[in-house]
């Protein structure tokens, strides 16, 4: 090697050797700059509306209380399981395994004791444990309650319970429907 070597630039003496055709870069990129036109502020601001508005109707969507009486009323795969209540009254269990929800409806129901009210347990199919749908006051004459995750029910319980409320079933069930899951 004689010292100067042709990959070097800097030892090549020709100062336009720096620059690496950088300036046929800079000037097809301003060249496109000026054909381009910025976006204007109002496509921001359709977007940011838009946005807020899918939002809104996602939120009223899921905060809005579903009426699961007439979600299983109208269902196409409706159960319906009936029963007498011991002492008087009829219970009516209807579901819908693609809605998963259901609805019991009481009817005829005899007037009891002021300090008592009727309570509707939805009863767990896995652990038996017993939720409290619904309390119906002493002088009511019919009631109806509708409820969702009917596959994981196991049965519907309509027992008497105490005014003040109760935790878990606390006496004999008047009747208890099995749901299509629970059997």
């Amino acid at each position: 090697m004689s010292g100067t070597d042709p990959v070097y630039p800097g030892h090549r003496d020709d100062e336009n050797d720096d620059d690496l055709g950088m300036d046929l870069v800079d000037q097809v990129s301003t060249d496109s700059e000026s054909t381009r036109r910025p976006l204007k502020k109002w496509v921001f601001v359709v977007a940011g509306l838009a946005v807020i508005l899918i939002g809104v109707v996602i939120l009223l969507t899921n905060l809005a209380p579903k009426n699961y009486v007439s979600q299983v009323d109208g269902a196409k795969d409706k159960v319906v399981v009936q029963a007498d209540l011991e002492g008087g009254g009829h219970a009516v269990l209807s579901t819908s395994a693609k809605a998963d929800a259901g609805s019991i409806a009481l009817t005829s129901l005899p007037r009891i004791d002021g300090s008592e009210r009727y309570t509707v347990w939805l009863i767990e199919a896995e652990s038996d444990r017993a939720t409290l749908l619904s309390t119906i006051d002493s002088g009511a004459e019919s009631a109806t309650e509708g409820f969702n995750g009917v596959s994981k029910v196991g049965s519907v319980m309509v027992t008497v319970e105490p005014a003040e409320g109760s935790t878990s079933p606390s006496a004999e069930p008047l009747a208890v429907l099995d749901t299509p899951a629970g059997k």
